[in-house]
């Protein structure tokens, strides 16, 4: 039998893993559509790019910033999903990349969504390491 959250929280998974699969892809609009207009990200680390992007067209501003800086190497890996059937959905992700002048990073993250009526609402970005994700970056 399956019950409401249990259905809530696949819808949770579905929504946030369609997100990875958009931005695998390189859809940009697909991973956008996935955030109301007033989504947060919060990107939790000491680097050029870390503090909070308010609002759908500054978090594509900074993820794209992201690609630019990494010249499209940047890849974000879902290794694991949960959801508390009440909108949270914790992501493990294997975040990696490179940079030009031959930088390279691979770090285990937490990437921790809200997700309200089939949109996110917030992303709360955990680094792994945050003296190499902000060697990387900066």
């Amino acid at each position: 039998m399956t019950t409401t959250a249990d259905t809530t929280s696949h819808t949770d998974e579905a929504v946030v893993r369609a997100g990875f699969d958009a931005f695998a892809r390189g859809d940009g609009a697909a991973f956008a559509a996935m955030f109301y207009a007033d989504a947060t990200w919060n990107h939790r680390n000491d680097d050029r790019l870390g503090g909070v992007h308010d609002g759908r067209d500054r978090i594509m501003a900074f993820l794209a910033e992201s690609a630019q800086l990494t010249a499209g190497t940047l890849r974000a890996v879902p290794e694991r999903l949960m959801a508390d059937g009440d909108g949270s959905v914790a992501v493990v992700t294997r975040v990696s990349g490179g940079r030009p002048d031959g930088r390279r990073f691979d770090d285990r993250q937490i990437l921790l969504f809200k997700v309200e009526e089939e949109h996110v609402r917030t992303v709360d970005q955990y680094v792994g390491d945050p003296t190499a994700v902000t060697a990387f970056w900066d």
